[in-house]
């Protein structure tokens, strides 16, 4: 595996991954209704579209480059 490969990798997933604890901490901490809030906070699935919901755009599309960044990376690599 190529060096310039796995620091793609990594990164990617590091950010992906602190991305989206932070839009989950803001799903959790925002001004939808509690069913919303618990359902973005546990599933992690959900959490990228409850937050869209709640009308925080950034994240959502920050977290998709990253997701999108990391597959590919995850592709090259196969």
């Amino acid at each position: 595996m190529e060096l310039w490969l796995l620091v793609a990798w990594a990164l990617s997933g590091a950010a992906l991954l602190f991305t989206h604890l932070l839009m989950a901490w803001r799903v959790f901490s925002g001004p939808l209704a509690a069913q919303w809030r618990y359902l973005g906070f546990l599933v992690p699935f959900l959490t990228p579209i409850v937050a869209w919901r709640g009308g925080n755009r950034l994240g959502p599309l920050t977290w998709l480059l990253f997701l999108v960044i990391y597959i590919s990376a995850r592709m090259v690599e196969v």
